[in-house]
């Protein structure tokens, strides 16, 4: 299984934690909750039942075939019995996937399950594992606060998309820039992925393309994890969640500006952004110096799979509709690098925390973030791509980045840029200055690093 290796070991703790004998595995559609856990079960004792939206007998009927009871009409505590005979032979796994349907249809499933783990599966003897993609039934469901879970304290593996340096051997064909793009149109979504190996192995040269016809212009292709999906099964007011996340992809990012764009009031677009936070689409973040500064706040869409939806597709929503794909094409590659300098900066972000984790870096890493200073006259923002804290050498640090995804080489006014800006920053204590690229550098400027310790030029290609 590619990447996961986190929270295979999460798994295994809870599986030998005998504190905690419930968990929830959350995440949107296609991100790899049954992969993960039927790889973690597959050498355990276990009872996998994928519920399904049905009657409540029905429910109870498939259930019953899963544990080896022929009954068409089975009671609750027959089916715990099978349950509870395996438990007997060791530690059992029960795993129930779309556990909100099975809730939902068979109202008296949660009380009677919660009795048999809380009175009769005690010590670790049964450890349940309940999946489902619905953020907010599995809140309601299971570890929100009126849940009849909260007395056994249910642990939470909430499941998100892979890192770059994990999804990269899902497209190993590919070269690094290329697998930068794939990575940026997938969002890092296994399944998304898998299409994009799939095309690479037939045309590497146009495989990008192709993964973008396959996933967002293809007819017969409806991923449920979409954002549009999401928002239609969570929600009954999507026509104003959906031009707030339109307007979040083209870049609109503070309150005032998303107040103006849906013509609401600010204090009805907050509840509207708290909502898709709730459901993990949308994300929100401060200057990494200023983490209480509401002035600074700004939002922005988690993944770039739905910010390629909203950015690149609904943008020429009139051509998609009429299915000129050549419209789009040509749409998506004169905004390819805009669209990916988002995600080349979340890409730096995760090599910089890897390598300071694996302490391959002249300074250690506390916090990484961004750092932004808004013109109100303009409604635009200046800043760093990225800005960490931390130390170097005993001291206090400062580590400002660039994240270059463009034709041209960084060159020396891109260095003087940056270094001029943070003067912004009024602090004599340790500063590095770090320039990420996907197309090198110029001479001059690779001179300069190498004389300057404090200038680190890191490219695409060695980012693994």
């Amino acid at each position: 299984m590619v990447g996961r290796e986190r929270e295979i070991q999460f798994l295994r703790d809870f599986y030998d934690n005998t504190d905690t004998n419930v968990m929830a595995v959350t995440g949107r559609s296609g991100i790899g909750k049954t992969a993960l856990v039927k790889e973690f079960v597959k050498d355990r004792q276990c009872i996998y039942f994928s519920a399904y939206s049905t009657t409540e007998m029905h429910q109870r009927a498939l259930f019953a075939k899963i544990v080896g009871l022929d009954d068409e009409e089975p009671t609750l505590d027959q089916i715990f019995g099978k349950v509870t005979e395996m438990s007997e032979e060791g530690t059992a796994v029960l795993v129930i996937d779309h556990y909100a349907d099975f809730a939902k249809t068979d109202k008296a499933f949660p009380a009677a399950l919660h009795q048999y783990m809380a009175e009769k599966w005690q010590k670790g003897s049964v450890k349940l594992i309940l999946i489902d993609s619905s953020y907010i039934q599995m809140e309601k469901a299971v570890y929100g606060n009126k849940a009849v879970w909260k007395d056994l304290s249910p642990q939470v593996l909430p499941l998100g998309p892979l890192y770059f340096d994990e999804a990269v051997k899902m497209l190993p064909e590919a070269t690094r820039l290329i697998q930068s793009e794939l990575y940026g149109i997938t969002g890092g979504i296994p399944v998304l992925l898998q299409i994009a190996s799939e095309e690479l192995k037939q045309d590497t040269e146009n495989a990008v393309w192709r993964t973008i016809e396959r996933i967002f212009l293809s007819e017969f292709f409806d991923f449920k994890g979409s954002a549009e999906n999401i928002l239609e099964k969570e929600l009954r007011e999507k026509a104003y969640y959906d031009r707030l996340m339109y307007s979040l992809a083209q870049g609109y990012q503070r309150v005032n500006q998303l107040s103006e764009k849906l013509g609401r009031p600010k204090d009805v677009v907050v509840p509207y952004l708290s909502t898709l936070m709730k459901l993990g689409l949308v994300t929100k973040e401060n200057p990494v110096t200023e983490p209480t500064n509401r002035r600074k706040t700004r939002y922005s869409l988690v993944s770039d799979y739905d910010r390629f939806w909203y950015q690149i597709v609904i943008a020429r929503y009139d051509e998609f509709c009429r299915g000129d794909e050549q419209a789009i094409k040509e749409y998506w590659e004169s905004h390819m690098e805009s669209y990916m300098k988002p995600v080349f900066v979340r890409i730096c972000h995760e090599y910089l925390a890897r390598k300071s984790e694996n302490k391959k870096l002249p300074f250690s890493v506390r916090n990484i973030g961004s750092w932004w200073e808004n013109d109100e006259s303009t409604g635009k923002s200046e800043g760093f791509d990225l800005m960490a804290t931390g130390e170097a050498e005993g001291k206090s640090a400062y580590i400002f980045a660039r994240c270059f995804f463009q034709e041209k080489q960084v060159d020396m006014m891109d260095v003087k840029e940056l270094i001029d800006l943070t003067k912004k920053i009024h602090n004599k204590i340790s500063t590095f200055y770090l320039f990420f690229s996907v197309s090198g550098f110029a001479e001059n400027v690779q001179t300069v690093s190498q004389t300057i310790r404090n200038i680190m030029l890191i490219d695409l290609k060695d980012m693994l």
